[in-house]
């Protein structure tokens, strides 16, 4: 199984992770959201002869060398311009799939960034930019946890009235109201605008993500079953059983409240517990 700690490790030696050994390369840019794919993708090549190498990069790593102390990461970054391993890859890629970075120097995939991977040796035949979950703070358990200023009102609230007013909800839902709206704009930057329609139609009688910053595997299925339809791959009812179970995140998630308007048929934990 392919977790954090082997992409991250590997890719501190040597310059990203690897797995496969076929002829096309296939290169995914992106954070820890990113690795439930390369495990469907992964297990697809094995049962499929090996059509792949694939090869992972999260840039966030380049804060950590492989004893995990702190180091200054836009100098490592800077430092792997002329790292021949690494251009050596990018320009052997041939299907790129990403995340949307601006912020990460080489490894920006927006264009407009002076600086950004397709000014070192990347040109892919396939490109796909595929929508990430970070930082969105929907569901009231979060929110309430990481919003001090929308903390302390709900504490005060419970501590005078013994539940949320209507003006600490109303603060409550312009914060997940907002969340939603900065990813369907997430969305409109990717190969998928159109999974904002989906999310938007299902993501209340549907968990599509656990917590602030990750998914479910009903978002990365999905978004892994378009990504085939573009590279060319077809795969087997068995395959997609099998894959349906791994939910990498699937025990760290945010429980839901009384004043979580979805209906996932999960057990409801009163806010004031998490309070």
């Amino acid at each position: 199984m392919i977790n954090t700690i082997n992409t991250k490790a590997e890719q501190l030696e040597r310059g990203y992770f690897t797995t496969g050994s076929g002829n096309e390369l296939i290169f995914f840019l992106g954070s820890c959201r990113s690795v439930p794919y390369l495990n469907y993708l992964d297990k697809w090549n094995n049962e499929n002869g090996n059509r792949f190498i694939i090869c992972f990069v999260d840039p966030f790593n380049f804060n950590y060398d492989l004893q995990d102390n702190r180091i200054d990461m836009e100098a490592k970054i800077t430092s792997l311009e002329t790292d021949e391993t690494l251009l050596s890859m990018f320009g052997s890629c041939t299907i790129f799939v990403h995340e949307w970075y601006a912020n990460y120097g080489m490894f920006n995939t927006n264009k407009d960034e002076p600086k950004n991977i397709y000014q070192f040796r990347m040109k892919p035949t396939i490109d796909i930019c595929i929508p990430s979950w970070n930082d969105l703070f929907v569901l009231v358990g979060d929110i309430v946890s990481f919003d001090t200023r929308i903390r302390k009102m709900a504490v005060q609230d419970y501590n005078v009235i013994g539940k949320l007013s209507a003006e600490t909800l109303k603060e409550i839902y312009e914060v997940r109201d907002n969340n939603l709206g900065k990813f369907y704009d997430i969305c409109n930057k990717t190969s998928f605008p159109d999974f904002q329609v989906y999310f938007k139609a299902s993501h209340k009688r549907e968990r599509f993500f656990w917590n602030s910053n990750h998914v479910s595997n009903r978002f990365t299925l999905e978004i892994f079953l378009d990504i085939t339809k573009k590279i060319g791959i077809n795969y087997s009812n068995d395959f997609l059983i099998s894959i349906s179970d791994y939910d990498m995140y699937a025990n760290n998630y945010t429980y839901i409240t009384e004043y979580d308007e979805v209906n996932w048929h999960e057990a409801i934990k009163p806010l004031r517990e998490l309070l």
